[in-house]
C-alpha cells in the first residue's frame, strides 16, 4: 500500500479536471427512503487537504462517551484473540492446505519502471484474496468513480473518488504509526508462539526488518474497511455494497493468516481504524456530503369524499 502513493497522485492528476465557475453551488441526490444527500463542487486537492482534520475528527469521535463501549469491545476482543492466536493461525494454515489455497504470496510484478516493480497483481486464488486489501483496489475504485463523475457530471461519484484517495493515504499513515509503536512480529517471522512485541523499534530498524515489527494492526484490513465504509456512506441505498464488501474482506482475513502476514488479533483494531476513518472522511471536511431526512408529510390534505347519499364532494384533512 505504501508503495502506491506516488501512483495515486499521478492518477489524480489524470482524472481530476478544473470545473468552470457556475451558479450551482451543490447538487442534491434523493435516496429511496426520501432523504437526500447534497454535495458541494468536488475539489480533489481540497479533499486531500482535509485529511489531517478528518484524522482529528476520527480521534475525537473515537473517545466520545457513546463510543467507549466500542473501544472496550475492540480491546477485549484483541486480548481474547491474542490468547488463541497461535491455534487460529495453525488452523488457518491447515484449512488453506485442505482447500488448495497457497500459503505463499504469489503476487507478481506486471508493471516495472526502471526495473522497479510499480504494480504487483495476483496470479492465483491465494494472491487474489490477499490483493483485496491492497492499495491498488482503492486506486482502481478512485479511477472508476472519478471517471463516472467526469463523464456524467456526477458530483457524488467524483467526491466518492476523492474521499477514497484521501482514505487510502490517511489509513496508511495511521496504521504505519501504530505499527511503528507496537512492533509486533508477523506469523511468518515469529520467533515465539503468538509473536514477540518490540515496541518503538525505531524507523531504521523497522524499515530494515519489516516483518519483525509490522503485524499490528492490519493495514490491509483497515484499507478494505475504509473503502467499504466510504462507498456505503455515499450510496446508503445500495443494498449490495456492505454484503459484498464484508464477504470479500472475510476472504482477505483468512488469507492474511494463511500466508503468515497477520494474526487474528491484528484485525479488531484494523477494522476499527478503517471504519472510524471512513465515517470521518464521509462526514467531515469542507466538501463532505450533507444528508437530510425524509420530507415530513403535509399537515393539510385535500381528498375526494362521498356523502351519505353518494353525493360527490371534497374533504380537507389535517394531520397533527
Amino acid at each position: 500500500m505504501r508503495n502506491f502513493f506516488a501512483a495515486l497522485l499521478l492518477l489524480s492528476g489524470l482524472c481530476a479536471r478544473p470545473l468552470p465557475a457556475q451558479e450551482v453551488s451543490s447538487k442534491t441526490y434523493v435516496l429511496k427512503d426520501g432523504s437526500s444527500l447534497a454535495y458541494a463542487k468536488p475539489a480533489f486537492w481540497r479533499t486531500l487537504g482535509s485529511g489531517p482534520a478528518d484524522i482529528g475528527l476520527f480521534l475525537k469521535d473515537s473517545f466520545k462517551k457513546k463510543n467507549l463501549s466500542w473501544l472496550a469491545a475492540v480491546g477485549a476482543s484483541t486480548l481474547v484473540l491474542i490468547e488463541y492466536d497461535q491455534k487460529l493461525y495453525n488452523n488457518a494454515r491447515r484449512a488453506g492446505k485442505k482447500l488448495h489455497i497457497s500459503s505463499v504470496d504469489k503476487t507478481r510484478a506486471y508493471l516495472k519502471l526502471g526495473g522497479v516493480p510499480v504494480f504487483r497483481g495476483p496470479s492465483d486464488l491465494g494472491s487474489a484474496l490477499y490483493f483485496l486489501g491492497d492499495g491498488w483496489i482503492s486506486i482502481g475504485l478512485f479511477g472508476y468513480f472519478k471517471a463516472a463523475g467526469w463523464l456524467k457530471d456526477d458530483w457524488r461519484a467524483s467526491q466518492t473518488g476523492n474521499q477514497l484517495a484521501e482514505g487510502l493515504i490517511m489509513t496508511g499513515l495511521v496504521t504505519e504509526v501504530m505499527k511503528n509503536i507496537t512492533g509486533r512480529e508477523t506469523p511468518s517471522a515469529s520467533s515465539a508462539p503468538r509473536g514477540v512485541w518490540r515496541m518503538f523499534p525505531g524507523l531504521k530498524q523497522y524499515m530494515a526488518h519489516r516483518t519483525r515489527y509490522d503485524a499490528f494492526p492490519s493495514g490491509h484490513l483497515a484499507t478494505g474497511v475504509m473503502t467499504v465504509t466510504v462507498i456505503a456512506g455515499n450510496y446508503p441505498d445500495n443494498k449490495y455494497v456492505k454484503p459484498i464488501g464484508y464477504t470479500l474482506l472475510g476472504g482477505l482475513c483468512f488469507q492474511m493468516m494463511n500466508n503468515g502476514v497477520h494474526w487474528a488479533s491484528d484485525y479488531p483494531l484494523g477494522i476499527a481504524v478503517g471504519y472510524g476513518l471512513g465515517k470521518a472522511i464521509t462526514s467531515g471536511g469542507r466538501t463532505a456530503a450533507k444528508r437530510s431526512g425524509p420530507a415530513a408529510p403535509t399537515a393539510l390534505k385535500l381528498a375526494p369524499y362521498l356523502g351519505p347519499e353518494g353525493e360527490p364532494g371534497a374533504m380537507l384533512a389535517y394531520r397533527f
